[in-house]
């Protein structure tokens, strides 16, 4: 009996594991020409998973992973231990070649494609001395990091790690100087970076020429890849997953962005640096216009944050209209429940307060304003207050419906208020305003012409001209300061921050004159909240020495009062002066030292207040050991 149940089980089993297997074989049957496949298959296609649809299928890596029989994992471990190992003995030629095996095991992991480019890219490159070297290993990290692309068409997020790559590796590492020269220069690496954009629209000699023409720019290189990955994302071909998408929709603007600061700091001040600035403000709008997810499930437009204040100024306006009269009985029935004191403070003239009442004003000023609500709540009370007198009464029913429309309209305003700040939160994130202001600044001819004016100041003092510097300069301030009048946003930036030092050049350049800046110089918060010690002028604007045409002026009307009277000047010869004095009078001035500063050193930028009597005081013990020697002798 027992025999016969174990049979039976064992061909219980055998029947279960053959419908298993040939229910397995349905669903996982591949597709074909004709046939559309199993239900994974389809669910593979309809989910764009499928090795075919992520990228392309490399016999090599596949045979590799077959090979493993599911011990991939493993073999990656060992792999990654052997690549640790290669780095530490500086075998960075194998270390590189692990890292395309590890790759081609597991060639959708985009985190092990960005790690190790990143590891080539900075951490081998640093190696180094040589910055060609450099660039080298920089640029192999770059080329693993594209390939990653060719296993994942549809990954915006490595498409946009490599623009990160292109950007700020050749834009802001300390040898940025020597790579903006070598890489436009590097046809090689150009037909690579080509291959990779095969599949897109874009040409990286015509879609991202720089200053020199057929020559592309790393910036503008980088938004080809930052274009590509937006384009994935909107036609839903792949996903940015956990990343911002305010962040994420940014960058093709602000690569254009980068690439005119860039060649504008070299100074390569013309119609290409401005036309990119003019390009970045027009495509920075198109980016508060398109619609972004947000994480409370709202789509919203970053431009909306200025059209919802408006109608919200209006619609607060509107709503105080009709029902202000509530809220200031909501208002009196708080301030009747204050302590005495504040309620003496609010009734006291506010130019009478004291110091302590203007604080217990200032403590309740924001806890007697009437909300919404409670203005909502205010007319419902009156409302059943008047309908428990007279219940049919007209006035109680028209109480009543204002107490409803004002509920509907405290909650519409209150839906904008949440909406713009979530928009106002996200235009934070990005410093949406300052950057929109500042494409649309540089945009214009003044600013231009501005930083021209800045840049050939800068040469001219290198070469030592001083006089032409100098007038370069005053002529760049004064357009500075109509921009910030402009454009006050601008003030506290990192341009202003850049613009701090020329004009902390500005001021040695002065100083070589034995002058200093005055404490009127329009850009002197600038320059005092860029400095870490800065030294406050040492002179009141009164000592200011005379401009250029000020002086002109004065030799002009000097010249014209001596044409007029030339005989009172000859007969007057000895109040010039020039003439010296007798040696007593000499001896008496040294004995007593004047309050009067020389003017030789007004203007001294290091001078005190102390410096002309310490300098009397020497002259004083001159003299008097001039005299004791003349006894001495005598």
């Amino acid at each position: 009996m027992n025999k016969n149940k174990s049979f039976q089980h064992k061909v219980i089993y055998g029947v279960c594991m053959i419908v298993i297997l040939i229910a397995v074989s349905l669903i996982s049957r591949p597709a074909t020409s004709d046939q559309p496949g199993g239900m994974l298959a389809q669910m593979r296609r309809d989910y764009h998973i499928s090795d075919a649809q992520l990228g392309k299928v490399d016999p090599a890596s596949e045979a590799m992973r077959l090979s493993l029989l599911g011990l991939d994992g493993v073999a990656i471990t060992f792999l990654w231990s052997n690549l640790n190992e290669y780095q530490k003995t500086e075998q960075y030629t194998l270390m590189e070649a692990t890292a395309k095996t590890i790759s081609y095991l597991n060639p959708h992991l985009l985190k092990v494609w960005e790690f190790q480019a990143w590891n080539l890219s900075y951490n081998v490159s640093r190696e180094f001395d040589n910055y060609e070297h450099r660039y080298l290993w920089v640029k192999r990290g770059i080329n693993y990091h594209m390939d990653g692309t060719e296993y994942n068409y549809n990954e915006p997020r490595m498409m946009n790690s490599i623009a990160h790559f292109f950007g700020n590796k050749f834009g802001n590492a300390d040898e940025k100087v020597q790579y903006r020269e070598i890489f436009p220069e590097d046809d090689l690496f150009h037909d690579e970076i080509q291959k990779h954009l095969e599949g897109t629209a874009y040409s990286v000699t015509d879609d991202a020429e720089g200053i020199q023409e057929g020559k592309p720019d790393h910036w503008l290189v980088a938004r080809l890849w930052d274009k590509w990955a937006t384009e994935v994302v909107d036609n839903g071909l792949g996903s940015i997953g956990a990343m911002s998408p305010t962040i994420f929709y940014q960058y093709p603007a602000k690569r254009l962005m980068n690439f005119g600061e860039a060649i504008e700091k070299e100074g390569h001040i013309s119609e290409k640096a401005q036309a990119a600035w003019a390009q970045a403000y027009e495509e920075w709008k198109e980016y508060g216009d398109h619609e972004l997810p947000s994480t409370y499930g709202i789509p919203i437009k970053l431009n909306d944050s200025d059209r919802l204040a408006k109608e919200l100024k209006e619609a607060n306006a509107k709503f105080d209209e009709a029902y202000g009269k509530y809220g200031q009985e909501v208002k009196d029935a708080k301030i009747a429940k204050l302590p005495e004191a504040t309620r003496e403070a609010l009734d006291t003239p506010e130019a009478d307060r004291t110091e302590e009442q203007i604080q217990l004003v200032a403590a309740a000023k924001n806890n007697v304003n009437a909300s919404r609500a409670e203005i909502v709540k205010q007319i419902q009370e009156n409302a059943n207050a008047l309908k428990k007198e007279s219940p049919d009464s007209p006035e109680a029913k028209e109480l009543a419906q204002a107490a409803l429309e004002a509920s509907r309209e405290a909650n519409r305003l209150g839906e904008m208020d949440f909406l713009k700040g979530v928009i106002d939160r996200q235009k934070d994130i990005v410093a949406f305003n300052y950057w929109q202001t500042r494409a649309l600044s540089e945009s214009t001819d003044r600013t231009v012409e501005a930083r021209r004016l800045v840049y050939d100041a800068h040469e001219a003092y290198k070469d030592a001209n001083l006089v032409k510097a100098r007038e370069l300069y005053e002529q760049a301030w004064d357009k500075w300061a109509a921009i910030y009048e402009d454009y006050p946003s601008l003030r506290d930036d990192a341009s202003a921050d850049v613009l701090s030092d020329s004009i902390k050049e500005y001021r040695a350049l002065l100083n070589q004159f034995d002058l200093d800046i005055s404490p009127n110089f329009p850009l002197i918060d600038i320059l005092r909240a860029n400095s870490d010690a800065f030294i406050e002028p040492s002179w009141t604007p009164e000592d200011e020495p005379a401009t250029k045409e000020e002086m002109d002026d004065k030799a002009e009307s000097e010249s014209e009062d001596s044409d007029a009277k030339p005989m009172e000047a000859e007969e007057k010869p000895a109040e010039s002066d020039d003439k010296p004095e007798p040696a007593p009078a000499e001896e008496e001035a040294s004995a007593e030292p004047s309050t009067e500063k020389p003017a030789e050193t007004t203007a001294e930028p290091e001078s005190s207040d102390d410096q002309p009597a310490d300098e009397s005081t020497e002259t004083s013990d001159e003299s008097s050991e001039s005299e004791e020697t003349t006894a001495d002798d005598s």
